[in-house]
């Protein structure tokens, strides 16, 4: 797919529509993202949609400073030259919307700071458009922390403004402060004043905002300053636009106590009486949009950061606040959400006007993940519809899938690998070529709409696994899927309410599926057994991205692979797991489980710095004993049962044939658990890892 559709102003034709155009290709400094939610901002937005579907002779009235370089172009450049530039500039279209969320699909050279499959928050005119692609820069763009959803993400640039104007007033606990005008931005910047401890009037002469900002917190509500109490204010911040005969910098005078301060928030007209100002000494700000870094190219467009030793509060570390104050719920913009329509809809929503009782319109895109809560459940697996041909997308180009799953593929004649995916189509170039007739993409996407793939193997970094596994399961596709599942119950969310459509899912635990562990599991005794797995792992550099904060760990990251081993050997339920952390940023920790008959098992999961078997499995039971090491050797009850003198095989082999088995058969094979059981198992990690006491529900 090279074409998207975009909300554009034509302002030669003086109309607004949505147009097809080409998906943009990001910069060196900027990052591709797929939206999901565009923000309408009434005040800002419907102004220029006036502008773009005026007439000329409107257009010269509201754009005098034009008028007059167009009269100076006439006499020194000719009529001829004037009117090219002037048909040039008019047949421009130009994009609308400056707030959005969506998921990162592709980075720039120097915006490693952002991954594929990642939910960020993104800002700017020109950049965060109403369109269904975005090219941002890195420095208008923000992750969105797991405790924050699309639907308030969306909110993120907006708040940031709002943050900036709440600065550049000083606001502090216990002052008084104004907000004259409460649309969309004046509502949010009540709300932030609120939460720094500021006692709020709203002054809105629509009843529908003010009663929407009284109920959001604000301590009281008048219609015009003419009611509220003069001299009272430590602050005054003008929300609403001052064009035409309005007075508002005189009127917030008379409002401020001495040496108060007032801030223009909106478009206001910079216009009052010396003596309004002089006499009480009173400073006048203006707020430039979300803070410092707007209007600066080096910032919006090279990516080019302030120290924040000299600049504390740029617009994206406005935006990160933003985001930290609604994951921990000190802001929410839920209730200012006062109508959502589809991205198809909103020619027609700029057609009909604005309207005083609109606050904040969601736009949804397709791809838009919330799931009604009739589709709960959706994603418990049976069996899948049987494939005669697999016919397989490669999603993700790293060492593990070059160096393990990639020489199988190679060997297995019932599967055909038909395209490779990576961020930078480079790597992807690279395993298309070992593979043979692939095509090479940089775009999950590309392979998920691809009606000739039936089958997608999902190798990237662990914090995309949930997003890309929920969209190709919507897609259709039987999903093979690295561990884990997902790092965060936000992502278990997603796949739990996405529709599985009969498709296979396997989880890529391949120990359970080892000729080792298939002999262990033969030989164990009934009833309790008592499992203790001893694995131990070699430190990676500092940079490397399993360290990365938002990959969730390298514990959670690789623990269900052992989990999951010793689940499939015991074959009774989980019925608890807890988690004892020797070095959470480190990763070494000690699970422990407790099964229904009784069974006990133990994972030690630490560093080691010499050299000793990575992993260790003993396995004791009444008149019975086990150890596996390393997939090397397999002694039970003393014997040797198995030694590899070569090697080791740990069933990547055996895992993949058991999957490609089950998609052609339409049979799920026996050891694998299934969509809902992965679910639940990594449901149970992530809160034994919180401190939680996680339990699995019989099943």
């Amino acid at each position: 797919m090279t074409e998207m559709k975009a909300l554009l102003r034509f302002p030669g034709n003086r109309k607004i529509a949505l147009a097809n155009c080409p998906i943009p290709t990001p910069d060196r400094q900027a990052i591709l993202v797929r939206t999901r939610y565009s923000l309408i901002s009434p005040g800002t937005e419907f102004t220029q949609a006036k502008q773009a579907t005026a007439s000329l002779l409107q257009k010269v009235w509201q754009r005098p400073d034009l008028v007059a370089l167009t009269l100076k172009s006439l006499r020194s450049d000719g009529a001829r030259a004037t009117s090219a530039r002037v048909s040039n500039r008019l047949g421009q279209p130009l994009p609308m919307g400056y707030c959005a969320v969506g998921i990162v699909e592709a980075t720039g050279e120097t915006a490693g700071d952002f991954v594929a499959g990642q939910r960020v928050a993104i800002a700017g005119m020109g950049q965060a458009n109403h369109a269904e692609w975005n090219t941002v820069s890195r420095n208008l763009a923000c992750p969105v922390p797991d405790g924050v959803t699309d639907r308030q993400a969306a909110f993120t640039t907006l708040y940031a403004l709002a943050l900036h104007a709440v600065r550049q007033g000083g606001t502090a606990i216990g002052d008084r402060v104004a907000i004259v005008g409460a649309g969309l931005v004046g509502q949010l910047v009540a709300e932030i004043a609120r939460i720094s401890g500021a006692i709020v009037t709203v002054i809105e002469p629509d009843d529908f905002r003010r009663e929407a900002a009284t109920g959001n917190g604000a301590h009281a509500g008048f219609a015009t300053t003419a009611e509220v109490s003069a001299n009272s204010f430590d602050a005054v911040y003008l929300c609403a636009a001052a064009k035409g005969d309005h007075d508002l910098i005189n009127d917030a005078a008379k409002l401020c106590r001495d040496r108060a301060t007032i801030i223009c928030v909106g478009d206001v007209a910079i216009r009052a009486e010396r003596p309004a100002l002089f006499e009480k000494e009173l400073t006048l700000k203006q707020v430039r949009s979300y803070g410092p870094g707007r209007y600066d190219p080096n910032y919006e467009e090279l990516g080019q950061d302030y120290p924040i030793g000299y600049v504390r509060w740029s617009i994206k570390r406005n935006m990160e606040a933003a985001l930290a104050l609604m994951a921990d719920g000190r802001l929410d913009p839920s209730p200012l959400i006062t109508s959502e329509i589809a991205f198809a809809a909103i020619a027609d929503y700029f057609a009909k006007g604005s309207a005083p009782e609109e606050l904040a319109t969601l736009v949804r895109y397709s791809t838009a993940s919330d799931i009604g809560s009739d589709d709960l459940g959706k994603s418990e697996q049976m069996a899948s519809r049987p494939e005669a041909d697999v016919r397989i997308g490669l999603i993700g180009a790293g060492n593990y899938l070059g160096g393990s799953l990639l020489p199988i593929l190679r060997k297995c004649t019932n599967s055909q690998v038909i395209a490779c995916c990576s961020s930078d189509g480079i790597s992807a170039m690279a395993v298309a070529r070992k593979v043979g007739r692939a095509n090479a993409v940089s775009s999950a996407q590309d392979i998920l709409d691809d009606n000739g793939i039936n089958t997608v193997l999902i190798t990237t970094r662990h914090d995309s696994h949930a997003d890309l596994a929920a969209s190709a399961l919507d897609a259709g596709k039987h999903v093979w899927l690295e561990k884990p599942i997902a790092i965060d119950h936000a992502g278990l969310e997603q796949l739990r309410t996405c529709m599985s459509g009969g498709s296979a899912f396997m989880i890529g635990h391949n120990r359970r599926y080892a000729d080792m562990s298939n002999m262990l599991r033969t030989a164990l005794p009934d009833g309790p057994k008592h499992f203790r797995y001893r694995v131990r792992f070699s430190a990676l550099p500092d940079k490397h991205w399993l360290n990365h904060s938002h990959q969730g760990g390298r514990a959670i990251g690789e623990v269900s692979h052992f989990i999951d081993l010793i689940l499939s050997l015991c074959g009774a339920d989980l019925v608890e797991l807890t988690c004892t952390w020797i070095n959470r940023l480190r990763g070494d920790s000690i699970w422990r489980m407790r099964f229904a008959d009784c069974s006990v098992g133990e994972v030690s999961y630490q560093l080691t710095k010499r050299r000793e078997p990575k992993e260790v499995l003993e396995v004791d039971a009444p008149g019975f004993d086990a150890k596996l090491k390393d997939w090397r050797k397999l002694e039970i009850n003393g014997k040797t049962v198995q030694r590899l003198w070569f090697g080791q095989d740990k069933g990547q082999a055996n895992a993949l044939d058991a999957f490609i088995t089950s998609i052609r058969s339409g049979t799920r094979h026996p050891l694998m658990p299934g969509l809902a059981a992965e679910i639940d198992l990594m449901t149970s990690i992530l809160d034994a890892a919180n401190q939680k006491p996680g339990y699995c529900a019989p099943a």
